[in-house]
């Protein structure tokens, strides 16, 4: 719920992989805001979408050139221009929008695909909601799963407990995904009681053994 501190905070660990020569950095899931749907100033903060968005345009811009020194041959420091063209995807952020049919507020949950100029390649919204997200956010309903060209190669994007459903990566391989980003807010203790008694690691599992099923499914790497 502190969204500058939480964008700051993510700010320094992006420049920090950028200037390591990094090619995509990728947040997780409610990362500005925290999931916290009841709390009376949650809306309020989702009208913001705009303003880090286009915080993180800014920072990939930021990121996609940066200079540093070198030595050449132990004898004499040179200029250079390094080219880190650092990717990123702000895990995602949850959005305000007014629906046109009932007037309504709306709240989705997007992932972006940000370039090294600032570009927008792509952009998902949650389809597949979480049983508590579904009092709350609107899905994307039918909508395609679409890929789209990056500078690291052909991307599909899902969001946490899309990674549940077969039928996306299918969508997304046949159209040409080299590489599927799933930004994920998913916590070891979040299987109830009974089940963590049964086995404390009951998450790990299930996520290990849901990505690597996808991966068996579409003869791929995950």
């Amino acid at each position: 719920m502190q969204l500058e501190h939480n964008f700051n905070k993510a700010a320094n660990f992006i420049r920090s992989a950028a200037a390591q020569g990094a090619e995509l950095a990728v947040l997780p899931e409610y990362h500005l805001t925290n999931w916290l749907p009841k709390d009376p100033g949650f809306v309020g903060l989702c009208d913001e979408w705009e303003t880090y968005l286009r915080k993180y345009r800014d920072l990939a811009k930021e990121c996609g050139i940066c200079e540093k020194k070198i030595r050449l041959f132990g004898v004499k420091f040179y200029d250079m221009v390094l080219i880190s063209r650092t990717g990123i995807v702000p895990g995602t952020i949850v959005e305000s929008h007014r629906d046109a049919t009932t007037e309504a507020d709306k709240l989705l949950n997007v992932c972006y695909f940000i370039d090294h100029e600032g570009n927008i390649a792509g952009k998902y919204i949650k389809k597949n909601l979480w049983g508590p997200e579904r009092d709350h956010l609107t899905g994307s309903g039918r909508d395609e799963h679409e890929v789209f060209d990056t500078p690291i190669g052909k991307v599909g994007m899902l969001i946490c407990w899309d990674l549940a459903f077969p039928e996306a990566f299918r969508e997304l391989i046949a159209n040409g995904a080299k590489i599927i980003i799933i930004p994920t807010f998913w916590m070891l203790k979040d299987c109830n009681e009974a089940g963590l008694k049964q086995n404390p690691s009951a998450e790990a599992l299930f996520l290990d053994s849901m990505l690597t099923a996808r991966a068996f499914e579409n003869t791929c790497g995950k």
